[in-house]
């Protein structure tokens, strides 16, 4: 069957029911005039927040601790357990050394930091540069959503996790070399 064509002179025709009940009617996107990038609401501001607030508590905490010269076990002045991962096994799970490298890293000691766990050093890194943004946004009021599609998060997570996973393979590889 073939569409129905409208004459081009005629009245386009009008919706004759409201939308349903529980449906929101899309409102135009509130662009920053500075930035081009879309404002958010309350809860934007409050994943903000969150996303500054995480980090850098985790960076703050790394401050108060000294790094373990074994590379490892730096958590343990937290109150935290020994890895039961490496206790049962004798090889480090994907996070052992992160801590230290963490508490390297806030130092000032980078290359301390690479050889407790390669992938802390990148981490500290994408985390000390997550703090200004997400202040940003939080100021700015921006949404959070469409601001990290801009910075290609999915993309960042994917490099991190393929980074986690090399170093921590590497690490065990070398150890049973060894």
């Amino acid at each position: 069957m073939l569409p129905e064509v409208q004459d081009a002179g005629a009245p386009a025709p009008q919706a004759t029911h409201a939308p349903a009940q529980g449906f929101a009617i899309a409102q135009p996107e509130v662009l920053d005039p500075r930035f081009g990038t879309p404002l958010g609401d309350l809860m934007s501001r409050i994943v903000w927040f969150i996303l500054a607030a995480l980090p850098a508590s985790v960076i703050a905490t790394a401050a108060t601790l000294t790094p373990n010269p074994l590379g490892h076990g730096t958590h343990m002045q937290l109150g935290l357990p020994p890895c039961g991962f490496l206790v049962v096994t004798g090889y480090p799970c994907p996070g052992c050394g992160l801590t230290t490298a963490f508490a390297n890293m806030v130092h000032g000691h980078p290359i301390a930091a690479a050889h407790a766990n390669a992938f802390g050093v990148l981490l500290f890194l994408v985390s000390g540069a997550t703090v200004p943004v997400a202040l940003v946004g939080l100021v700015r009021g921006w949404a959070v959503v469409p601001v990290l599609e801009r910075l290609y998060i999915e993309r960042w997570a994917l490099v991190m996790a393929a980074v986690s996973l090399t170093v921590w393979v590497t690490r065990c590889v070398t150890m049973w070399l060894w």
